[in-house]
């Protein structure tokens, strides 16, 4: 990789002061992913300039990568402190298709959290209360008399069967109201 690329950040410092940038090279399986993250002041200050800075990063940046692999493979995490008003901005930025990636992120996640979400496409799901230890589990005895007597897992079982156990459970549920 040539040395020119290490200076992205000199570059950032004299066209966007505004900004700061960070990078990451994520290994992946076939090759590498190139990660920069930059803090954004504003939403103005995105709107006016995020053309500007994905031509940069292009010009300065990924034509030094080496690879086709990591030429393709570029994530720019423009990072806000605050939600766009404007989503037509988002949306433009997001959708846009040249040079690299370009996700709109909260400022106070971690480069760790961002990779794992949209580099390495791992799903996280928020620890929720109502899951958090075990789950008591009643039966109900109503349901379980309409279907104490069938054999759901009988592979010869009939349809009309299980439309009649359905309704013989509809009637009761309906009885019991």
């Amino acid at each position: 990789m040539k040395d020119s690329y290490h200076n992205i950040g000199e570059i950032f410092k004299n066209d966007f002061p505004e900004t700061t940038i960070e990078n990451s090279i994520v290994e992946l399986e076939k090759g590498r992913a190139h990660c920069l993250f930059l803090k954004i002041p504003d939403e103005k200050f995105l709107h006016e300039n995020w053309k500007g800075i994905t031509n940069s990063i292009a010009l300065n940046y990924q034509t030094h990568l080496e690879t086709s692999f990591e030429k393709w493979n570029i994530y720019l995490f423009f990072l806000m402190s605050k939600e766009l008003e404007e989503l037509n901005l988002k949306y433009t930025i997001e959708n846009n298709t040249f040079s690299s990636r370009k996700i709109l992120e909260d400022a106070s996640l971690s480069a760790e959290v961002l990779i794992k979400k949209h580099v390495n496409n791992e799903l996280t799901i928020k620890e929720d209360t109502n899951r958090s230890g075990d789950t008591e589990f009643s039966h109900d005895p109503l349901i379980y008399s309409v279907l104490k007597d069938k054999k759901l897992k009988n592979k010869k079982i009939l349809a009309k069967p299980l439309e009649e156990a359905y309704d013989q459970l509809i009637t009761k549920i309906k009885g019991n109201s």
